[in-house]
């Protein structure tokens, strides 16, 4: 099976200065901290001049459109979430996102190659046997902000015309 790296698309204008007024903990975010938050939590932000919102934000946190939400639950993934308001008060503009908790796996493998000083990946190489089944997941040691996805869900997402997004195959052994 085929996996992608999926992040938001930095080079478009999109909002930023998420969380500017720290409703979100996101240190203590994981499935337990998530039930600290209300149904909706409103969430400031700066939106730039002749921006959009993008279907994935993953900074500071990662946040998903209803469409991405709606593909990954249509495909069976066991993700707890809490619904989000983005508002730039100042401009009155605003979106609804879903902070989805995703499950970190330990799949990294031996394969996966680091830069002269061993201080970051340059490839990454996931061991499928350890990912399972799994539609999406974040990797454990892997710092990036974004989250791997199945084949079969990307191809969903895409065919919704999600924007903003960036995808970048994955090796897999």
């Amino acid at each position: 099976m085929k996996y992608f790296f999926l992040d938001t698309d930095e080079r478009n204008k999109i909002p930023y200065d998420i969380n500017k007024n720290c409703a979100i903990d996101i240190p203590k975010l994981a499935r337990e901290g998530l039930s600290k938050l209300s149904g909706w939590t409103i969430v400031r932000m700066v939106f730039p001049h002749e921006g959009f919102f993008p279907d994935i934000l993953c900074k500071p946190c990662l946040f998903l459109s209803q469409t991405c939400m709606e593909v990954l639950m249509m495909y069976g993934a066991d993700v707890s979430y809490k619904v989000v308001k983005l508002s730039d008060w100042e401009n009155g503009a605003n979106a609804t996102y879903f902070l989805p908790i995703i499950e970190e796996v330990d799949c990294m493998s031996k394969k996966t190659t680091y830069n002269t000083t061993g201080n970051r990946i340059e490839e990454l190489v996931l061991e499928e046997e350890k990912i399972g089944n799994r539609v999406a997941f974040k990797v454990k040691g892997y710092e990036r902000k974004g989250f791997m996805a199945r084949l079969d869900y990307v191809e969903s997402i895409l065919r919704r015309k999600v924007r903003g997004i960036r995808l970048e195959e994955v090796c897999v052994v």
